[in-house]
């Protein structure tokens, strides 16, 4: 079956999942963080891969255009795993590659340890390790951003006490935070990454289901048993998911490979396009190695 294009919505159990299809090639679906952000900056940062692939988004849900269960403490890795799981099914896709950016890449590697047989390639781009890792990062990195004057606003308000009660309290908080986010923070892609969060719906109540879960869901001492393809992608200065959690998952990962952007922080794609692009590409296309999913 072909895969029909443009956006979709697909009904899981009465609740409607969001997703979008474009480009042509082999297919490669896109893990959004299950916090609330939804995919919509995926769509728009990662639309150059639609040349070579057929790239599957979807808003998780409680965010972007998917509804939120009926409780919205039930969104967590595992019930973002099941959809996935119910989205593949319904594409009809056999075995597929698989990328998760930050809090995504947290849930790619959870889907990759339950379906193993579907994931022919992982890519964890600036994935987030587990729960207490970011939060070392951090207490690492904070302190040397606070002195900057280009990122000491940011620092300050990452650092302070948060009033996060609403939707509209979590995006200005993140439009605030954004900077942090970035090797150079006065760049036009953290000011449009800056509009983007400002005019968008991001979920408050899916960003403490998850921080409140995510504990349930750790991978640390599993990652061993990860065998798909996999290429692990971090900014040199990202600030919560650093190198230091991207060379763990190398390390944990058999015959993985690891790419360093040196002038990216959080959104390597934004801030060093043709790298990345090139990066992915190179490790899609490549001839399959020994390794079997």
């Amino acid at each position: 079956m072909a895969i029909s294009h443009g956006e979709h919505t697909l009904d899981i159990h009465g609740r409607k999942l969001r997703y979008k299809v474009a480009g042509r090639g082999p297919v490669l679906m896109v893990q959004a963080p299950g916090w609330g952000i939804g995919c919509g900056l995926y769509e728009d940062g990662l639309a150059r891969l639609e040349s070579r692939f057929t790239v599957v988004h979807h808003d998780p849900q409680g965010s972007g255009g998917s509804d939120s269960p009926s409780d919205p403490r039930e969104m967590n890795v595992g019930s973002f795993i099941d959809d996935l799981e119910v989205l593949r099914r319904h594409l009809k896709l056999d075995r597929f590659a698989l990328m998760g950016h930050s809090h995504g890449g947290f849930i790619a590697m959870n889907y990759v340890l339950k379906y193993p047989q579907h994931v022919s390639h992982l890519i964890a781009l600036d994935a987030q390790l587990g729960v207490v890792e970011p939060v070392q990062d951090v207490q690492r990195t904070l302190p040397a951003l606070a002195i900057d004057p280009r990122f000491s606003e940011a620092a300050r308000l990452f650092a302070g006490t948060r009033k996060l009660d609403s939707d509209q309290d979590l995006s200005e908080f993140l439009s605030g935070a954004l900077p942090l986010y970035f090797f150079d923070p006065e760049s036009e892609q953290c000011k449009a990454a800056q509009q983007y969060v400002r005019s968008v719906r991001i979920s408050v109540a899916a960003m403490k289901a998850t921080s409140e879960s995510d504990v349930r869901f750790l991978v640390r001492e599993r990652l061993g048993e990860i065998r798909a393809r996999t290429l692990v992608l971090v900014g040199r200065h990202d600030f919560i998911c650093s190198p230091v959690q991207a060379e763990a998952i190398h390390e944990g990962i058999a015959d993985s490979q690891m790419v360093v952007f040196e002038n990216s922080g959080h959104l390597p794609w934004a801030e060093e396009p043709a790298s990345f692009l090139s990066s992915v590409t190179r490790f899609l296309e490549s001839p399959t190695s020994n390794q079997q999913a």
